[in-house]
């Protein structure tokens, strides 16, 4: 068995000049580094405003000149992406319902109803009309579609308007168990 020299238990640095034990050091392999831990770290401190960025940008536009041009690449890419989006789905599509149910300023849900009473509101009507009726609402009750906006009439698909003599005053329990059905005779003083 060869034998090496033995480990040292302190050395000078060479840019602070103070001794310092072995543990001041980083270590490399069997042996140490030559500078301090103190001086390597001020040492990469100085440096890094000089190449931070550069090797992020390089891999960045190789990976996208690889991805046009390397259809395996992109294969293999969208495998991976499918995994781990399958690995979280459930906990995704979790989080998503809860806050579906819960945040009523999420983003998915405003943009959702926005669209349809967009496309339900025709472009004659007045917007200040409607504005006036919801400002209006009694305190505990909601305005609501007396023909929703996307429902059922005795089974069968209806699309009202979102225009004022459509609008009703309800209870939040009454709207609640109305929802998006009803009956003809529900609307019979409407017709």
């Amino acid at each position: 068995m060869k034998k090496g020299p033995k480990p040292f238990k302190s050395k000078i640095c060479p840019v602070c000049g103070v001794r310092k034990r072995r543990s001041s050091y980083y270590k490399k392999g069997a042996n140490v580094s030559h500078k301090c831990k103190q001086c390597t770290l001020e040492d990469n401190r100085n440096r890094l405003p000089k190449y931070v960025g550069r090797y992020s940008e390089y891999r960045n536009n190789w990976r996208k000149n690889r991805y046009a041009n390397d259809a395996q690449y992109r294969k293999k890419i969208a495998q991976q992406k499918k995994a781990i989006y399958d690995k979280r789905v459930a906990v995704l599509n979790a989080a998503r319902r809860e806050r579906w149910k819960n945040d009523p300023f999420n983003p998915a849900r405003l943009y959702f109803r926005s669209k349809y009473v967009k496309t339900r509101t025709p472009p004659w009507v007045s917007k200040d009309e409607l504005l006036a009726i919801y400002g209006k609402c009694p305190k505990g009750m909601e305005v609501d579609h007396i023909i929703p906006l996307k429902g059922l009439i005795d089974g069968r698909p209806v699309s009202g308007l979102h225009v004022p003599w459509n609008l009703q005053y309800l209870t939040v329990t009454a709207n609640r168990q109305k929802k998006n059905r009803i009956t003809e005779k529900d609307i019979s003083h409407v017709l």
